[in-house]
């Protein structure tokens, strides 16, 4: 028999934030980059279907979004407002599948799962080129002792042009200047306008695959802090179980039914480039330990990494190594 789900979700985000930009590659330094403060928005649909006791899934989410500039810092904290064209707009397609031939799907010890993400972008800007990218990601899980497991990861991320949008070095400049003249800071505005109009440039002429570094990957770096036309990273994690007993708990911020306590201990490594060929030339690392409880059917961890830009604590709600809300 078929044990169907289909699982419908939507919803609307509006915030005002920092966001931070690196130059692009796996050679960008830990300070090379800018940070916009943005009012940003979107709303989002997401159909997912699951099969055969949650072994297929499917995922199918239309999303638009948009955002506006406020200010741009430099790594000085120098802040700069005469922002030319501070407004964008996108529209987001994705979908996706994951097959699931593990021993559990929430806490898996033994088993296989691959997942498949394609997506595409479109810009309201006809100066902004449109890309898609395809994301593929695989886990292999090795049981070890009687409670603890032994897991591989491997992911790799391709993206391409599918409408191109300015790729002229003074248009970019013309479109997406600062304004610099009328800042205090000139010198200081006018490097800060470079780093922003090199970033738009190469994007144009090169797309963007998915970035590593933050939640998922990389985690000892910054969120999106490496990314470029092509990205892949691997991970070696050991887990250990402390306990799976199912333990009531009713903490001032956390409660619900704890059924996993567990430590982590994990590697990985991985690298960005425009130029496929030279994917894995020069690598990135990371290493740490995690500390996780499986509590009502949620994932509570808490991870810190250590890499070349120092140690980097994560605190989130569900298992890192996931392929955007798959298997969620």
């Amino acid at each position: 028999m078929i044990d169907e789900k289909l699982l419908f979700s939507l919803g609307v985000t509006d915030f005002y934030m920092p966001f931070r930009s690196y130059d692009r590659g796996i050679d960008s330094g830990k300070e090379d980059y800018y940070q916009t403060l943005e009012k940003y928005n979107s709303n989002f649909v997401t159909f997912q279907s699951q099969f055969y006791n949650q072994r297929l899934e499917f995922l199918l989410t239309y999303s638009t979004g948009g955002t506006k500039l406020e200010k741009i810092f430099d790594v000085d904290g120098n802040d700069f407002s005469n922002i030319q064209s501070p407004q964008r707009n996108w529209v987001d397609h994705v979908i996706g599948t994951q097959i699931d031939l593990t021993d559990n799907h929430l806490d898996p010890s033994e088993g296989l799962r691959i997942g498949l993400l394609h997506s595409n972008t479109n810009y309201g800007l006809n100066e902004l080129s449109d890309y898609a990218v395809d994301d593929l990601n695989i886990t292999a899980y090795f049981p070890f002792f009687k409670t603890h497991s032994l897991l591989f990861n491997a992911f790799q991320s391709r993206s391409n042009i599918t409408e191109k949008g300015l790729v002229d070095e003074d248009a970019v400049r013309n479109k997406f200047g600062l304004g610099c003249d009328l800042e205090k800071e000139a010198v200081a505005c006018r490097n800060t306008e470079t780093r922003r109009i090199n970033y738009w440039l190469k994007r144009n002429r090169s797309s963007k695959a998915t970035a590593l570094g933050g939640l998922n990957r990389m985690r000892a770096y910054s969120q999106g802090r490496f990314y470029a036309a092509n990205s892949s990273n691997y991970v070696l994690e050991y887990r250990l179980n402390y306990s799976e007993k199912r333990t009531p708990m009713n903490w001032i911020f956390l409660g619900g039914l704890r059924t996993v306590l567990q430590t982590s201990f994990f590697y990985e490594t991985g690298s960005v480039a425009d130029d496929i060929s030279r994917l894995h030339q020069k690598m990135k690392s990371s290493f740490g330990v995690g500390f996780r409880a499986i509590i009502s059917g949620l994932i509570y961890r808490f991870d810190l990494a250590k890499g070349e830009d120092g140690i980097a604590p994560t605190l989130f709600i569900n298992y890192p190594l996931s392929l955007g809300s798959l298997g969620t």
